[in-house]
């Protein structure tokens, strides 16, 4: 196993500059280059460098994951824990891979994620993924994805998640190019009610971004609902000195484009401020169609957090200057200077918009669309009343007025004997 991590950390030193996979290899627990790295590292800092971690497409290391998990993944119509058989790969997560499943007694769909057996090996890795379930199941928000089941099946670990039916928002904004104002007022409303519950109870998301957020086709609306809590922790405990064990608790960890100032200098305090950090970030994305911090790399993206101006967003795209003092609000370097809370920045994000934006969101304007046809209705409805009115008039007339002479009226009935 030695020689074969050795192996794959030299794959990774040949692909990234040394001196930004020294930023993420220090920040990661290794930096000595040198030394064996394993799976689970290389993998997440093939996901940073690649300014991609956690999505459900990895350019970096897929290849190399391929070649070391092969002989261990589930396969499609395996069953685990006598419940589930796997149908067919969603998608893949920070740490493990979302199956299509089937609960066999139930026959109803499901989603489950594996824990991946080289992850499994990792220390810390399965307290981290049953915390994963923990937090989620806690939270028991509509905005939350819902946790059902979780359970081990020798040595695969799974959670088992309802079956959600729509895309991410990444998936839409890449189909789409932006999103409308309504749109976007909705989706950070959603999130930040998911936010909040996750904040009342000390839960920092740390991972916040577009291909965490899935879109849910809900009978006639749709709902985002807030995906992978892999990475998360709880910044009471924390603060408390408690210690999770988890050397993901520490350093850099996070999708680069998103992740708050504090976050990229590996501070160990951080709070809810970071995830509302990320909720500015994807708005601005929602309206512009791309992340305000870009590079070709990590370091050239944390460079950016760090030292360039914010970028304005009406400068941007086609967004009402309103958005630019939210935009630098949210995502104000200092954590102090921030929306107190998720809840109030898509409280003010829905204000100015309303205020601001012409014409008004579609989620907004549609009491104002509703109150027009109820008055085109009620307009209808009292003038078929007055013509109703003004015939049975002229049919009253009809009959009180008397036959002229000569006027033909049928022929007479027949008395009765």
């Amino acid at each position: 196993m030695k020689d074969r991590n050795s192996e794959l950390a030299a794959r990774l030193r040949d692909r990234w500059p040394t001196a930004s996979l020294q930023i993420a290899l220090e920040h990661l627990g290794s930096s000595d280059h040198s030394k064996a790295v394993s799976p689970l590292r290389i993998r997440l800092v093939s996901r940073f460098m690649s300014g991609e971690a956690g999505t459900a497409t990895e350019s970096g290391m897929g290849q190399v994951r391929a070649e070391s998990d092969a002989e261990e993944l589930p396969r499609a119509g395996q069953v685990l824990g006598r419940k589930y058989r796997l149908v067919s790969v969603l998608g893949e997560g920070n740490m493990g891979v979302v199956w299509l499943a089937e609960h066999l007694a139930l026959r109803s769909p499901v989603a489950l994620k594996l824990m991946r057996p080289l992850d499994a090996r990792e220390p810390g890795a399965r307290a981290r993924f049953v915390r994963e379930a923990r937090i989620a199941s806690a939270l028991r928000s509509p905005h939350v994805v819902q946790i059902l089941d979780y359970g081990v099946d020798a040595s695969t670990a799974y959670i088992v998640m309802e079956r959600l039916e729509g895309e991410s928002l990444g998936n839409r904004i890449e189909r789409l190019g932006c999103l409308g104002a309504g749109d976007t007022v909705r989706v950070i409303s959603h999130v930040a009610r998911a936010l909040s519950r996750a904040h009342e109870i000390g839960i920092v998301h740390r991972d916040l971004k577009p291909h965490n957020i899935f879109l849910v086709d809900n009978d006639d609306e749709e709902i985002a609902k807030v995906l992978d809590f892999g990475i998360a922790i709880d910044a009471r405990s924390l603060r408390s000195g408690a210690s999770s064990g988890d050397a993901l608790t520490k350093g850099l960890v996070g999708t680069p484009q998103y992740m708050s100032p504090e976050q990229t200098q590996g501070a160990e305090n951080i709070d809810c401020r970071a995830d509302i950090w990320a909720l500015g970030v994807i708005a601005f994305e929602c309206l512009v169609g791309h992340p305000p911090f870009v590079g070709n790399d990590a370091s050239r993206i944390l460079m950016a957090i760090h030292n360039h101006p914010l970028p304005v967003p009406s400068a941007s795209g086609a967004v009402p200057t309103a958005f630019d003092a939210w935009f630098e609000r949210a995502c104000a370097r200092e954590p102090a200077q921030r929306f107190a809370s998720a809840r109030a920045a898509a409280h003010e994000l829905e204000r100015l918009f309303i205020a601001s934006w012409q014409p008004a969101p579609a989620s907004i304007r549609a009491p104002l669309v509703s109150s027009a046809w109820k008055l085109l209705v009620i307009a209808l409805v009292l003038a078929f009343l007055g013509a109703s009115v003004l015939l049975s008039r002229r049919g009253q007339a009809a009959c009180t007025s008397k036959p002229r002479a000569g006027t033909y009226l049928g022929p007479a009935r027949a008395s009765l004997p």
